[in-house]
């Protein structure tokens, strides 16, 4: 029983020491060190129910097993692969640190990740969700206006909760934004979002603020910061109100944002810019999205689709009966 308590007690410390690593040195975001805790305290939990001792002293034979029970509980390969890089980043820690002689996951597979394209909105059901809040009330002013921003700007929904009265720049129409690691980028919004900010600063808010001092841009009724999960129950609400059927989350938003420029004729490396991805391959996966547009674009103009004329192809004559 102590052996198990002082497990628990070398693996916690180990923890802390690396969560401090991520907040202080690699200035990462709430949301994501609480992302890592709770991916290594699983871990954690998993080695101590197999009494395989701390998490500084066990050599890659532990892990495969780790990998192996997450697959056989039915976890997906991306949930499996997040696993996966939290524990390598934790054991990079704790080598460069010298709390181990050898990184364990040095020479540990990864499992392979087909990136689906995610769901995204038509424009006639990002309109109908738009349409929802009741402009006339200062809440009602403050939804249609975070959820025009995270769709016309792509913004993700803790970037629109950081936002502060001093991120919106009328003057030039666009948005002082920090994305994940606190990268800083500046996003432009349209003649639409600018009416609504003018309209949301010099009225909506000062009403919801209560003579209260808040840097932050979006209020709830109390006058104090708006969350994450607020702002996922508002629009859960006026997706159900819409009458959309598809599973409504504020990052439906974002996609859709990414989606539409493309499909528009947007260049790859602009919208890697405007949603500040690192890497381009995660904006690659909005080029899926316009599979059915071109098969539409193939029927209607490819030469042995068209018929003179115009009118659908003709249907070739059935086959006989043998």
């Amino acid at each position: 029983m102590n052996d198990r308590v002082d497990t628990d007690a070398q693996n916690l410390e180990l923890l802390r020491r690396f969560l401090d690593f991520l907040y202080l040195e690699r200035n990462l975001s709430r949301n994501t060190i609480d992302s890592y805790r709770s991916d290594l305290r699983l871990f954690f939990s998993f080695l101590e129910s197999g009494m395989k001792g701390p998490a500084a002293g066990i050599d890659q034979a532990p892990l495969n097993d780790y990998l192996s029970f997450c697959s056989k509980s039915g976890l997906s390969h991306r949930t499996i692969s997040r696993y996966l890089s939290s524990i390598r980043t934790f054991y990079k820690f704790l080598a460069d640190e010298g709390h181990v002689t050898e990184d364990p996951t040095v020479n540990l597979g990864a499992p392979k990740i087909v990136r689906n394209p995610p769901d995204f909105l038509t424009l006639e059901e990002v309109e109908r969700l738009l349409a929802m809040p009741r402009e006339e009330t200062p809440l009602g002013l403050r939804d249609r206006t975070i959820i025009e921003l995270l769709y016309s700007c792509g913004l993700r929904v803790s970037e629109a909760v950081d936002l502060k009265v001093g991120s919106v720049d009328l003057e030039h129409a666009a948005l002082l934004v920090f994305g994940k690691g606190k990268k800083e980028r500046v996003v432009p919004f349209g003649e639409r979002a600018e009416k609504l900010l003018e309209r949301y600063l010099g009225w909506g808010r000062e009403v919801i603020l209560r003579a209260r001092m808040e840097d932050n841009l979006f209020l709830n009724f109390r006058g104090e910061p708006l969350g994450r999960k607020g702002i996922w129950k508002m629009i859960k609400s006026y997706a159900k109100l819409s009458g959309i059927k598809k599973n409504i989350k504020p990052h439906i938003l974002r996609h859709s944002f990414g989606a539409h420029l493309i499909q528009n004729g947007a260049d790859l490396r602009g919208v890697q810019e405007l949603l500040g991805h690192a890497d381009i391959s995660t904006t690659q996966i909005y080029t899926h999205f316009d599979r059915g547009t071109l098969i539409d674009v193939h029927r209607k103009y490819h030469p042995l689709e068209v018929v003179p004329g115009g009118g659908p192809p003709v249907e070739p004559p059935a086959e006989p009966s043998p």
